[in-house]
């Protein structure tokens, strides 16, 4: 791993914010009026076996870059790109159940434990809103065949929201808002890579974009 994991009870006690934008809050609420639903072409494939993500109109998912000429890199990008949509797709939702598409993508303790802090934050009232950015996404080796993926995330623009009200929560842009994330990817019997193991840091100043 390119960053030590953060323990099991440091995951927990950062459950309550794990996709929600870091910025300093502005003690405001506005309710959010409905877009059209955004994906980038970055983040799509064609193919028998591809995820299909249901986003609502207010969410839009920027993902950029994670691509690669080699082969297996390339597929390693592709199904973390996944595993990033199953996160925000879950979050945005309203199953008390762990989603299709993040068990696909999400796998043992580590994952098990991600989808239960979701499934708390959407019992509590909470969903996701705004644009989430991805990019500058790097591949290294890890041990036993696995795969590292690195990455930036930007969440300035990116906000918690009431789920009944559709209030967003907005925030002031920070240094906060810009996170670095580290995930291990192994292959899985029927061929996708699957993250078993994750690390994030909020306020990365190596992430900051203008």
């Amino acid at each position: 791993m390119a960053r030590p994991l953060a323990s099991i009870a440091v995951l927990l006690a950062v459950s309550a914010s794990l996709t929600a934008c870091g910025g300093d809050t502005s003690g405001s609420a506005k309710k959010v009026e409905p877009s059209a639903a955004t994906v980038t072409p970055a983040a799509q494939t064609t193919g028998t076996n591809t995820p299909t993500f249901r986003f609502p109109p207010d969410l839009t998912v920027d993902i950029q870059g994670f691509e690669s000429k080699d082969a297996t890199e390339s597929s390693v990008l592709r199904d973390a790109s996944y595993a990033i949509q199953a996160i925000l797709e879950a979050e945005a939702g309203d199953q008390t159940v762990e989603t299709p598409n993040f068990k696909r993508y999400w796998t043992g303790p580590h994952g098990a434990e991600y989808a239960d802090m979701i499934i708390g934050r959407i019992k509590s009232g909470k969903s996701i809103t705004g644009t989430y950015r991805y990019y500058s996404a790097t591949v290294k080796p890890g041990q036993g065949g696995a795969r590292i993926v690195d990455y930036c995330e930007d969440q300035r623009e990116a906000y918690d929201k009431d789920a009944k009200t559709g209030k967003a929560a907005v925030t002031t842009p920070s240094l906060s808002d810009f996170r670095s994330w580290s995930l291990v990817l192994r292959k899985g019997a029927v061929g996708d890579w699957q993250v078993t193991t994750y690390n994030w840091v909020k306020g990365a100043k190596s992430c900051r974009v203008a």
